[in-house]
């Protein structure tokens, strides 16, 4: 593969012609983005490569720069380095990072980049060949089955019983006609033009006899076919319920339960939340909710996407904690994207910062800010209900 899409701003652009020089060199194929698109999505097999700076913090597509960068990282394909110590965006605050800001060292920090590189392809290749894996481990083409008794035959051994049965027919038409000729012949004609006329009686009673044959062979075939079409494949044995759940995939876990509340929170927050979460549990709302505080590792990205794919709605706790945190920043963005129900909360009087306002500024809030505890609960589950 050795695909890299370059993520920097215009205003770097020195800094990154001299990092793509130097993947060059190591045989990448490099394109930049163009910020002037608005930082379009990285192409398939592709590894995003952003290179964060102050330009881009400065600069009016910052958002757009973050949502390409989190888009890469939320399928495992995301290279972030900096070319300064500007602080990292909210959203890739916890993401590891290459340091890119010492211009004389970046042809070892390349080579870190190479290496993250690889350890990404290694990845997307284990991930092909997990998918492209039959469940169980079998063989990728199974053997066929051969057919039951009394099962219509395979298609070339339909044609070699059609041969068959048509070449009997034609015998035993044949030699009727040929007797009939040649009894007609004795009984009309003398003696010395009876031996032409049988032996035209037999040739011309042969031709008959395998016409005859011929059609008897294809009204034979018309009349069985539709039993081919008819005829339903035997049952596969079932599988059993351990067998299944040890094969089945976490996408098969999602799409199995019904549609889901998906909330997001700062664990901060989690003395205000989770008492809500637990009352629209019991009102029989099914909710996914992270109370381990899962990192920004490649594990934790799979499972968060495919909690928000597959909800109905998207609740976004909001506050000055949560306007903060890194995990809430990506799966707003992650909801975004997957244009998921999306129902903003807020919980105090904290302002909305930009990167956020990007995603809530056409939203209906509910706001219990100035909401008594015990009709928190209430309100929400009536939120959620709508």
């Amino acid at each position: 593969m050795r695909l890299i899409y370059l993520l920097a701003s215009d205003a770097d652009d020195a800094a990154a012609a001299q990092v793509e020089a130097l993947l060059k060199q190591r045989g990448y194929q490099v394109r930049r983005a163009d910020e002037k698109l608005a930082f379009p999505p990285a192409r398939y097999l592709e590894i995003t490569l952003a290179l964060w700076s102050k330009s881009v913090q400065l600069s009016s597509k910052q958002t757009l720069f973050t949502n390409c960068a989190i888009d890469a990282w939320t399928e495992g394909r995301l290279i972030f380095a900096q070319l300064d110590h500007t602080l990292l965006p909210c959203g890739l605050g916890d993401i590891g990072t290459i340091d890119l800001s010492f211009a004389p060292a970046r042809v070892a920090a390349v080579r870190k980049i190479a290496e993250a590189a690889q350890a990404i392809e290694r990845a997307m290749e284990a991930r092909r060949r997990e998918a492209a894996a039959p469940a169980g481990g079998g063989d990728p083409v199974p053997p066929q089955a051969e057919p039951e008794a009394g099962a219509w035959p395979p298609k070339g051994k339909r044609r070699s019983g059609r041969s068959d049965f048509s070449a009997s027919a034609a015998l035993l038409v044949g030699l009727v006609a040929a007797t009939a000729f040649g009894s007609l012949g004795f009984l009309t004609m003398p003696a010395a033009p009876v031996l032409l006329l049988g032996a035209a009686a037999i040739a011309w009673g042969g031709v008959a006899g395998a016409l005859g044959g011929f059609l008897g062979g294809r009204k034979s075939a018309q009349a069985d076919e539709p039993g081919l079409a008819t005829a339903a494949p035997a049952p596969a044995p079932p599988v059993p319920a351990s067998a299944a759940r040890e094969v089945a995939g976490d996408d098969d876990l999602f799409s199995e339960t019904p549609a889901h509340v998906f909330v997001s929170y700062s664990r901060s927050n989690g003395e205000v939340v989770h008492p809500l979460v637990a009352e629209v549990e019991a009102a029989g709302r099914d909710v996914w909710i992270d109370r381990e505080e899962l990192k920004a590792g490649a594990s934790s990205a799979g499972m968060i996407v495919r909690a928000i794919r597959y909800s109905d709605t998207f609740c976004l706790m909001c506050s000055a904690e949560a306007f903060q945190s890194d995990n809430v920043r990506r799966e707003l963005y992650i909801a975004h994207k997957y244009n998921r129900k999306l129902l903003p909360v807020r919980l105090d009087f904290a302002e909305t910062p930009e990167d956020f306002e990007y995603f809530l500024t056409d939203r209906q809030w509910l706001d219990l800010t100035a909401t008594n505890p015990e009709e928190r609960a209430n309100r929400l589950k009536a939120a959620l209900g709508r």
